[in-house]
């Protein structure tokens, strides 16, 4: 008979299941809806995804990161429709309102690729942390986009998943074990890697990252802007993994960095 420890002890199984497993986000319930937007549902690779949608001309997509929604974004709505764009945001598998209980970054970056056949090609994207891998990941395998703005990206799913196995307790055979039980069931972390793919990606990338950010280093930041061809790397102070979003700065920045583009819609 097992001891409560032993029943309790991590095991790969387990821990590869919470690591695909988002947790519930237990603030206040708040959506992206803002005045003026219209609420869509549409069916992705793994249930309904709901977005919010609003404004008129080339299309922003804004993409927030693991375990957060899509209200995370919404600092960047207001300023974006007063320039002339249509903005989408979108509820992730498994997060905000969209259905799902477990997630990861290749079905994120599938179900984008899915939601582009309901918002069509996309000018630009405003991705936010885990966000920016998924984008990067969906544009790499077709989304259609135009332009980048990657805030507090990481950089390597392995060293994620790697990192969260230590954390929950599993030794580094344990850890071993757990990937290979995520690539059996489709999450190939080993190959969501951002600075390679950026190496052959050709899209104009803003880069923005926080000298302070204590949850994705600023050297990943950089070594993505080092691999990406012509990249534009904004370092700021104290402006943490989340503030960041809020930062007017910031958020003049992104927009700054989409205006070369000559609209007529």
């Amino acid at each position: 008979m097992s001891t409560p420890a032993e029943q309790l002890a991590p095991t790969p199984e387990s821990v590869a299941k919470a690591f695909l497993t988002p947790r519930t986000d237990e603030r206040t319930p708040a959506t992206a809806g803002f005045e003026g937007a219209s609420r869509v549902e549409t069916n992705g690779p793994s249930g309904k995804l709901v977005s919010w949608q609003a404004g008129r001309g080339p299309t922003v997509l804004l993409v927030h990161g693991w375990e957060g929604r899509s209200s995370d974004m919404a600092p960047f709505i207001r300023p974006l429709l007063e320039s002339g764009y249509r903005v989408v945001l979108v509820d992730l598998p498994a997060h905000g309102e969209s259905e799902g209980t477990t997630s990861s970054i290749p079905a994120c970056a599938a179900a984008l690729l899915k939601f582009q056949d309901l918002i069509g090609p996309v000018y630009a994207a405003i991705a936010h942390s885990v966000g920016c891998a998924l984008t990067v990941e969906a544009v790499r395998h077709g989304l259609q986009v135009e332009r980048l703005v990657l805030i507090a990206p990481p950089a390597r799913y392995f060293d994620y998943a790697v990192g969260f196995g230590v954390q929950a307790g599993l030794d580094r055979h344990q850890v071993a074990a757990m990937i290979a039980l995520l690539k059996e069931q489709g999450v190939d972390v080993a190959d969501v890697d951002t600075p390679k793919a950026a190496a052959s990606l050709k899209q104009p990338v803003l880069i923005v990252h926080s000298n302070d950010d204590r949850v994705v280093p600023v050297s990943l930041g950089v070594e993505i802007a080092e691999a990406w061809q012509g990249a534009q790397l904004l370092r700021f102070d104290g402006l943490g993994h989340r503030r960041i979003l809020k930062a007017q700065e910031v958020i003049d920045a992104a927009r700054a960095f989409l205006t070369p583009r000559t609209r007529t819609a």
